[in-house]
């Protein structure tokens, strides 16, 4: 019995040598079984519904997802639906405008934006590229080719006997050739 006692002094965080009427006023202060079991109950039912509400507001977010899909079907497949639809649970702003952004240039056909913002360039500009002239076209003279084709042959075997880097050997190569 001495143990329970102890135990219970332990758990209502009173001294070990107190008196029992100290003892019991801290066990008046306890709450009844009743009313933990009813706070219980009330947790429960509180998470029974917010877990409700929680199914509905997620059913009305995929509807409203889908209602976006279906607003930007001319630009979405069906390969990259999911992708999209993915895009606009996580981040629906930035995703509109991405989508709105696309929409917009395959209905312009692909022209600069009418606000002045940045459109879309092409990754390589072909119109802007101009021939290079081979060496050894007759663009140099004779000689000046001949002595560059010495001073790079020369190198290569510099670079490849001694395993020197090929510009030391350049360099090298073009003291030789100038003696």
């Amino acid at each position: 019995m001495k143990r329970v006692i102890e135990a219970l002094v332990n758990h209502l965080g009173v001294a070990v040598d107190s008196t029992e009427d100290v003892i019991l006023e801290k066990m008046r202060g306890l709450p009844a079984l009743a009313v933990v079991t009813d706070l219980q109950n009330s947790l429960t039912k509180a998470l029974g519904e917010r877990d409700a509400l929680q199914g509905k507001l997620t059913a009305a977010d995929e509807a409203v997802v889908e209602g976006h899909l279906t607003e930007f079907a001319a630009v979405i497949s069906n390969d990259n639906r999911e992708f999209w639809k993915g895009q606009l649970l996580a981040n629906r702003a930035a995703a509109l405008v991405a989508l709105k952004d696309v929409l917009r240039q395959k209905t312009e056909g692909g022209k600069a934006p009418a606000d002045g913002g940045p459109g879309r360039t092409p990754l390589h500009n072909r119109a802007a590229v101009r021939p290079v002239v081979p060496a050894g076209d007759g663009s140099g003279t004779p000689e000046e080719d001949g002595k560059a084709a010495k001073i790079r042959n020369r190198a290569h075997e510099i670079a490849a006997a001694e395993k020197v880097p090929f510009i030391v050997a350049f360099r090298r190569a073009e003291k030789e050739v100038a003696a």
